[in-house]
């Protein structure tokens, strides 16, 4: 799923986290390799659309409620700098802030 994440926005990704890592400091994203139905809540299902009009916030909510799952939509600088969004990023939406992320010379996030 990140890889098709990464392939509609090539200058963000997305990480996947076990929500009780929400507040933890240190967080470790979940592996690529595992699928969404293996690592989402037992008794959580449903679909998530991912299209440029969603706000940033908006699908990462929608990673929480609908499979329990903390998803932080993440971009590097071009000085290879990790960031989380956060703040008024995350009221834009998936497609404005790749084109932004892009503009300022971000590193695309591939996922291999």
């Amino acid at each position: 799923m990140r890889k098709e994440f990464n392939k509609q926005f090539p200058y963000l990704r997305l990480s996947l986290y076990y929500s009780y890592m929400r507040n933890e400091s240190s967080k470790t994203p979940l592996s690529g390799d595992k699928t969404l139905a293996s690592v989402r809540r037992a008794d959580s299902g449903g679909d998530i659309s991912i299209a440029g009009n969603k706000k940033i916030k908006t699908l990462e909510k929608e990673f929480d409620t609908v499979f329990g799952l903390y998803a932080q939509v993440c971009y590097t600088t071009g000085e290879g700098k990790r960031y989380y969004t956060s703040g008024s990023d995350d009221d834009k939406t998936l497609a404005a802030f790749n084109a932004e992320c892009e503009k300022d010379g971000c590193k695309k996030g591939e996922y291999k």
